[in-house]
C-alpha cells in the first residue's frame, strides 16, 4: 500500500504503523502551526549501510495532519511551516536566524541557544514551505558542503528575498573548517574532536564554537538586501524625451508631487494617442501595440488628482472640441432627418411615383477619444466608431477594478475580464447586449488604454484572488513615490510647455493607420534598427534570468513588465518622431529602446516595492506609516509630537510604545534634551536613524544606528 493513502485516527497510530514497517525510529521531529498545534512529523531511521558519499545511511518518513484532524503517513499540504515556527514568529523585528537543511543541524544551532529553522521535505523542496515568518528578520544561510547544499542556499535566498528579509548571508563552514566533509553539515563540527579544522584552539569547548559562529556571521557579508526592493528610486526623467521630459519636471515642481505621479499617466496618453496606428514587431509572428495600463497610488492628499488633471488637459480639451463639432453635426442631422421624414411621407402620399424613396440620412459619429465608464457593453460601440482606441481615464480606478465585480454570480463579471485582457492586446472582442442595436457587437481590434489614480489600501482590497490570477494586476504599471511635505511656490506651469505639449498630442492624433486587403484599418508595422534589436535581445535575456528566480504575484507581474520594456520604446519613438528627433518613421532606434528599457526596469523596481507594501501586515504598514511621518518632521520628534500627529497608534501609551519599537529595532535613537536656563522638566526627543527608508530597514551595507547588543541573536 503507499504511504500517502494510509490514514490514521490518532498520530500514535501512524507512528506505530511506521514502526512496525521499518522496525523503531532514531529520531522524530515535530513541526506546528503558528498557535503551536503538531501538523507533522518527520520520522528518521538509521541504517547500517553507506552512501557513495561515505556517510550513513538513512531512512525518512513524514507523516502529517489532515484537515478532518486525522493523520496520514505522507508529506505536510503546502504551504509547509517552518520548523521551529513558533519560536520564530516570536522572535522579534530584526532577529538573526539560522536556517540550515535539516532538523538535525537546526537543533543543534538551537542548543546554542540561536534562533534557527530548516524546511521539511529536503534540500529540493524549499519552495513548498512558507517563508513569510522571515519578513524583518536577518537571515543567516548555512548550506551542506556539497552542490545540493549551495542549490538549497540559493533558493532560500531567493524564497526570503521574496518575503522581505532585512538581509540575507550565506555562510559556507567549508571556507573555514579545512576539514569538513564533502557533505559534511554543522553538526558534523560539532561532533568532531578536532572541530573539523576551525581555528578554534585546542581546548575550544561548545561555548567557544557559538562565539565564533555568532562573530563569523555578523561578519559575512550581507547579499542584496530586500531593503533595496523598498527603497524608493527616483524617476528617470532623462529618459523621457522633449517635450515629454520638461513638461513633466516643471508639472511637478509647480504642484509639488514627485515627477512619476506625471510621467505615468501623461505617457499611457501618449500611447491611446498612437492607438492602433502603430505597432512594433520584435520578430516574426510578434508584435506590440502602443497600450498601456497604469496607475499612480498614493494617499488622499499626495496630489494625485491635480497631476492627473494637468497631464490630461490636451486630451480633454481635444475631445470637448469634437464633441461641441459632433453637437452641431447632431443639429444639421436632425433637420436632415426632418426633410426625409418628410419626403418618405410625401412618397408614400403619392401612390403613382415611379422613384425610389428618399435615402435616410446617417447619424453622425462622435469622436471619442477619451472615456470614463467601465463597462464593456457600454465601451463596445463607442470603439466600433472609433477603430484607433481610447483612453480609459478615471481619477480612481476603484470603479474600474470593482466593476468587475458588478455582475458577480451572474456571469458578467468573468466575460467583462475576458474582455479587457483583450484590449490590453488589441485583440478583437464579440459583446452581447441586451438592449441597443445591434444586439452583438464585433470589434475587431480594441484597444484601451487605463490610467487613474488610487488609494494603497483600496489597491490592496480591490485586487482580489481572482483579479490577481488573471494576470490583471501584473498588467499594471504602478507608481507609488513617498509622500512629500507641500511647500508654497510660486512656480506655474509654463505656457509654451503647454502649447508644445498640446502640439505633440496634434501630431500623433495625425497618424492614421494603413488599410488591409480586406480594406479594414491594420496598423503600420514599425521595425526595429539592427542596434535596437540587438539591445532588445540582451534586455530579453536578463529579463529571462530574473524571472526564472520569481514565482507568484511577482513572476506574473514579470511576464507582462517583459513586454513593456518594447512598448515604452514605442511609445518614446514616436514622441521623438512627433518632436522631429526621428528620421525613419517605421524604423526604431537603439535610442528608443534603451529609454524604453530604463523606464521598464524603473517600473520593475517599482513593482517590488507595491507589491511588498501591499502583503504588509497591520502592524509592519503602522511602523512604515510612524517612519514616513518622522522623515517628513525632519527626523527628530517629541512622543506628544507623535501621540498629536499620528491619529492610527491609538490608546495610552501607543506613540511611546510604537516609538521604542523603533528603537529596540535599531531604526532610531532616544536623545536627551538639555533644559534652559529658565529651567523645566527635562525632556529626550527620538531621532530617526538617518538614510531609513520607507520599510523601515536600513538601506543595502548599512548597518542600523543602534542594534541590541543584549539580544540580536539568541532565542
Amino acid at each position: 500500500m503507499n504511504d500517502k493513502e494510509e490514514t490514521f485516527d490518532s498520530l500514535g497510530a501512524a507512528l506505530a504503523a511506521l514502526t512496525k514497517r521499518f522496525g523503531p525510529y532514531s529520531k522524530s521531529w515535530n513541526y506546528c502551526d503558528a498557535s503551536g498545534q503538531p501538523v507533522g512529523v518527520v520520522v528518521r531511521w538509521e541504517r547500517s549501510d553507506t552512501t557513495r558519499d561515505g556517510k550513513d545511511g538513512k531512512t525518512i518518513r513524514p507523516v502529517s495532519r489532515t484537515a478532518d484532524g486525522r493523520w496520514r503517513i505522507g508529506a505536510m499540504p503546502e504551504p509547509r511551516p517552518l520548523y521551529r515556527l513558533p519560536v520564530i514568529l516570536a522572535a522579534p523585528e530584526g532577529a538573526f536566524v539560522f536556517v540550515v537543511e535539516g532538523e538535525k543541524c537546526a537543533d543543534v544551532i538551537a542548543s546554542l541557544g540561536f534562533y534557527t529553522t530548516t524546511s521539511a521535505g529536503g534540500a529540493n523542496a524549499a519552495d513548498k514551505t512558507d517563508w513569510s515568518p522571515l519578513r524583518g528578520k536577518h537571515v543567516v544561510i548555512v548550506p551542506d558542503n556539497d552542490s545540493a547544499g549551495e542549490r538549497y542556499a540559493d533558493e532560500v535566498a531567493r524564497l526570503c528575498r521574496e518575503v522581505g528579509a532585512a538581509s540575507i548571508r550565506v555562510l559556507r563552514l567549508a571556507d573555514y573548517a579545512t576539514g569538513l566533509p564533502v557533505g559534511g553539515d554543522i553538526a558534523d563540527i560539532v561532533a568532531s574532536p578536532d572541530w573539523c579544522g576551525l581555528p578554534l584552539g585546542d581546548s575550544a569547548e561548545i561555548g567557544d564554537f557559538a562565539k565564533w559562529l555568532s562573530e563569523t556571521a555578523k561578519k559575512t557579508e550581507s547579499l542584496r538586501s530586500s531593503a533595496d526592493d523598498w527603497e524608493f528610486q527616483p524617476f528617470p526623467v532623462d529618459a523621457l524625451p522633449e517635450p515629454v521630459r520638461s513638461f513633466v519636471d516643471a508639472g511637478a515642481r509647480a504642484i509639488g508631487c514627485d515627477v512619476s505621479y506625471l510621467a505615468l499617466p501623461l505617457l499611457t496618453a501618449i500611447a491611446a494617442a498612437i492607438g492602433n496606428t502603430r505597432r512594433l514587431e520584435l520578430k516574426r509572428g510578434w508584435s506590440v501595440p502602443p497600450i498601456l495600463w497604469g496607475a499612480i497610488v498614493g494617499e488622499s492628499g499626495t496630489a494625485k488628482t491635480p497631476a492627473f488633471q494637468l497631464v490630461l488637459r490636451p486630451v480633454r480639451e481635444r475631445q470637448r472640441k469634437a464633441l461641441e463639432r459632433h453637437a452641431e453635426e447632431m443639429k444639421r442631422y436632425e433637420a436632415d432627418l426632418a426633410r426625409w421624414e418628410k419626403g418618405m411621407a410625401d412618397w408614400r402620399r403619392d401612390k403613382n411615383a415611379l422613384s425610389d424613396p428618399p435615402e435616410k440620412p446617417d447619424p453622425p459619429r462622435a469622436q471619442r477619444f477619451i472615456v470614463s465608464d467601465t463597462t464593456v457593453e457600454a465601451l463596445a460601440p463607442i470603439l466600433l466608431d472609433n477603430p484607433r482606441g481610447l483612453l480609459l481615464a478615471r481619477d480612481e480606478l476603484a470603479g474600474w477594478i470593482g466593476s468587475f465585480d458588478r455582475y458577480a454570480g451572474q456571469g458578467k463579471s468573468g466575460a467583462d475580464l475576458a474582455s479587457w485582457l483583450s484590449m490590453f492586446n488589441a485583440e478583437s472582442i464579440i459583446v452581447d447586449r441586451k438592449t441597443g442595436a445591434p444586439r452583438t457587437i464585433h470589434v475587431p481590434q480594441a484597444a484601451v488604454c487605463v490610467s487613474g489614480g488610487i488609494q494603497p489600501a483600496i489597491l490592496q482590497r480591490a485586487l482580489s484572488l481572482e483579479l490577481r490570477e488573471s494576470g490583471l494586476a501584473a498588467r499594471l504599471l504602478l507608481a507609488y513615490p513617498p509622500r512629500k511635505v507641500k511647500r508654497w511656490t510660486e512656480a506655474g506651469i509654463d505656457p509654451v510647455a503647454e502649447a508644445k505639449l498640446a502640439r505633440l498630442f496634434d501630431r500623433l492624433y495625425e497618424l492614421q493607420p494603413t488599410v488591409g486587403d480586406d480594406g479594414e484599418p491594420r496598423p503600420v508595422v514599425v521595425h526595429l534598427s539592427d542596434e535596437a534589436k540587438a539591445a532588445w535581445i540582451a534586455y530579453y535575456n536578463a529579463h529571462a534570468a530574473e524571472q526564472a528566480d520569481l514565482t507568484g504575484d511577482m513572476a506574473s507581474a514579470w511576464s507582462k513588465l517583459e513586454e513593456y520594456a518594447a512598448r515604452l520604446a514605442l511609445v518614446v519613438h514616436y514622441v521623438r518622431w512627433a518632436a522631429g528627433d526621428v528620421i525613419h518613421e517605421t524604423q526604431l532606434d537603439v535610442a528608443s529602446m534603451t529609454a524604453g528599457i530604463r523606464l521598464a526596469a524603473w517600473f520593475k523596481h517599482e513593482a517590488r516595492r507595491v507589491y511588498a507594501m501591499l502583503g504588509e501586515s497591520d502592524a509592519e504598514r503602522a511602523r512604515r506609516r510612524l517612519v514616513e511621518w518622522i522623515e517628513r518632521k525632519g527626523g527628530t520628534v517629541t512622543v506628544r509630537e507623535v501621540q498629536m500627529g499620528c491619529r492610527w497608534l491609538r490608546g495610552p501609551g501607543a506613540a511611546e510604545a510604537a516609538l521604542e519599537e523603533l528603537v529596540k529595532a535599531g531604526r532610531g535613537t532616544w536623545r536627551d534634551v538639555p533644559t534652559t536656563a529658565k529651567g523645566g522638566r527635562p525632556a529626550r526627543v527620538f531621532v530617526l536613524c538617518q538614510h531609513v527608508n520607507m520599510s523601515t530597514k536600513p538601506p543595502r551595507g548599512q548597518a542600523s544606528c543602534q542594534r541590541n547588543p543584549e539580544n540580536p541573536w539568541k532565542n
